[in-house]
């Protein structure tokens, strides 16, 4: 027999195998089986009665005790029965309780008697009067496991106190309660008990106290090694305080989950950054990146770690700029650019504007013109950025008048150019801009941006474009001239456009 044999459960009473204590060969006399045939089929009464007193054989009388339902019939039957191993039997294997209870009483078991009665019957003062009575805890063990009425299962434990039948009660105990009211006696103190209640017992709140009970720290090593329950586990990791007992466990388990609990618990870096290098769970990886601060182990698993969430947690925690430009610029993801550009070390306006110029991923680069204010910066931008479109919006961002006439003259992309020359106020710089001739688009815009009266109305009556003396008409004041444009003019649109403004 194991060390722990003892405390396995019971099988329930309708799966015990009966025990033989009938002979297979015995003869029974013809008399005595008549009377047994009256005792359990007449429609009287009386004369069931009457037969089953007349019944002298005790294996006869033991089988009527055993299964009759008449309850004075079982009664009489009982009471016929002298041999010690078959009152054994009726009280062992009885379907009904008051037979059981009666041979008891009869073999000397007074303590057995009154259980029966008491786990079989509802609480009341009579039944009160024989519980108070019992005092052998095996007795009140039986009670506490098999009593119908809960407030006698309950009583029985809160008498109970050796130690060693509590430790049997609390595996034998379909009742919750009662396993738990067991835990919480003072004098269950067996560790390795309540160990082995934690690693079996299927219900939390009984696993709870068990666990709450238990100090030796090895022993609640090995439960959160295969513990499922994240409660039990996190009443586990409170208590031990030992960290080379919290690092066994996060080296040993196979469960990804309580190697998450314990991570929470140690500020090992050299072990966490070995876990979040080798780790097979990147979650477990990610929590041990969080408490990781050397910027060496860091750079290691931002470069070798394939998950990306893990990358970005790793990629929060670094300090040096230098490093956080690097992964912003070069990084295959875009979450973990995100991430190092958006880290609070990053603040230096210069490194921001080298991220615009040398970026190849708009994102980046446009969240890198978000932290830019000064505009020689953005010039610099507009100068040598590698994306198109980041150096066109540095535009909205300068004022500068020599950079604006540059973007204009360049006219490396007219719309780029177009929205420069929207900038310009400075009516002579319009006016030299006209006469580049560098597009019509262009000298269109400059012509409408115009407000001197003498060049617009040279323009007009001048140039070969009809769109260009068209955006000059639209800006003369002179009645004087548009009369003429709307007389003169080649183009009917133009002449139209002199009309109207004619009529305002």
């Amino acid at each position: 027999m194991g060390l722990f044999d003892r405390f396995k459960k019971n099988e329930s009473k309708k799966e015990k195998p009966k025990k033989e204590t009938v002979p297979k060969d015995i003869e029974i006399d013809e008399e005595q089986l008549a009377l047994k045939e009256i005792a359990l089929n007449s429609k009287d009464r009386y004369e069931r009665a009457n037969a089953a007193d007349q019944i002298t054989n005790q294996y006869v009388a033991l089988d009527l005790s055993k299964n009759v339902k008449d309850r004075a019939i079982r009664l009489i039957s009982i009471n016929k029965v002298e041999d010690e191993s078959l009152l054994l039997d009726a009280a062992e294997n009885s379907k009904f309780f008051d037979v059981r209870s009666f041979a008891w009483e009869r073999l000397g078991e007074n303590n057995k008697s009154i259980a029966e009665i008491v786990i079989n019957t509802k609480k009341n003062p009579k039944i009160d009067e024989i519980y108070d009575k019992i005092v052998d805890e095996e007795t009140l063990k039986w009670i506490a496991i098999d009593a119908e009425d809960k407030r006698y299962r309950n009583s029985s434990v809160e008498k109970i106190e050796d130690p060693d039948v509590l430790y049997d009660l609390v595996f034998k105990a379909d009742d919750k309660s009662i396993r738990r009211s067991a835990i919480l006696k003072d004098s269950f103190t067996s560790e390795d008990i309540l160990q082995k209640v934690v690693m079996e017992d299927k219900d939390e709140s009984v696993k709870m106290e068990a666990v709450r009970k238990i100090e030796n720290e090895d022993l609640l090593a090995d439960i959160a090694l295969s513990e499922d329950n994240a409660k039990i586990r996190s009443i586990i990791f409170e208590k031990i305080e030992n960290p080379d007992i919290l690092k066994d466990i996060l080296l040993k388990s196979p469960k990804s989950d309580v190697r998450l609990d314990i991570i929470k618990k140690i500020d090992d870096e050299e072990l966490l950054t070995s876990i979040a290098l080798n780790d097979s769970d990147k979650i477990v990886r990610s929590e041990a990146v969080k408490k990781i601060t050397n910027e060496e182990n860091l750079l290691k698993i931002i470069s070798n770690d394939e998950d990306r969430f893990v990358r970005q947690i790793a990629v929060k925690n670094l300090n040096n700029p230098k490093e956080l430009i690097k992964i912003a610029l070069n990084d295959d993801d875009q979450f973990v650019r995100n991430h190092a550009i958006s880290n609070p070390a990053l603040c230096d306006e210069s490194d921001f504007v080298y991220i615009a110029i040398n970026s190849t991923h708009e994102e980046i680069a446009f969240e890198a013109l978000n932290h830019v204010e000064d505009e020689n910066n953005f010039i610099d931008i507009l100068k040598n950025a590698k994306i198109s479109s980041v150096r066109k919006e540095t535009l909205d961002k300068i004022d500068d008048l020599e950079t604006l006439i540059r973007i204009v003259l360049a006219n490396e992309d007219e719309e780029f150019s177009l929205k420069a020359l929207n900038k310009i106020k400075v009516e002579n710089c319009l006016i030299k801009i006209y006469e580049q001739d560098i597009s019509e688009n262009i000298s269109v815009r400059a012509v409408s941006l115009i407000k001197d009266q003498k060049t617009l109305t040279e323009v007009a009556r001048n140039d070969d474009s009809w769109r260009i003396r068209e955006a000059a008409t639209r800006k003369i004041v002179s009645k004087k001239v548009l009369k003429e444009i709307s007389i003169n003019d080649k183009n009917e649109y133009v002449r139209n456009v002199a009309k109207k403004r004619l009529n305002l």
